[in-house]
């Protein structure tokens, strides 16, 4: 015999599961790297499935925090096709734009099982002021670790 949920229970359901993802929509990112001598960090919380930031760029003594909703942002990742992109816009031209070498990707589990866990080497493709004429192209390691 089939039973029959009522809808309330069914709208129910569907708010409490959305609630159990809305608590994990990050992922932790963690870059290190140096550049002219200098040590460079790029460590923090970055949009999984929903696009919100909280990073931090340190280099040359100089750390500046980059996070949601001052910073506007956009994240491509796919890394089953070597693709990682992350784009945080503060205003105008001032923003950071971090790219992964698509053939550095290494990658295990996956976001859709709750659990993936990445390395990969990327660039900087552009840095926001005061760090963006020393840093842009700067070569950094990542991990990027996902979990619900």
């Amino acid at each position: 015999m089939r039973k029959i949920f009522p809808l309330c229970t069914l709208v129910l359901l569907s708010a409490l599961s959305g609630q159990a993802l809305a608590g994990a929509n990050t992922a932790r990112l963690n870059c290190t790297g140096s550049h002219a001598g200098q040590a460079l960090t790029l460590m923090g919380d970055v949009p999984a499935s929903i696009v919100e930031v909280d990073l931090k760029l340190s280099y040359g003594g100089q750390t500046m925090r980059l996070a949601s909703p001052q910073a506007e942002t956009s994240e491509s990742t796919d890394f089953r096709h070597g693709v990682f992109r992350l784009e945080a816009a503060l205003s105008g031209s001032n923003k950071l734009q971090l790219q992964a070498k698509p053939k550095s990707i290494k990658y295990k589990g996956s976001m859709g099982a709750g659990k993936l866990n990445a390395s990969f080497g990327a660039i900087l493709k552009n840095a926001p002021e005061p760090f963006q004429s020393a840093l842009k192209g700067a070569e950094l390691t990542c991990i990027y670790a996902y979990e619900v």
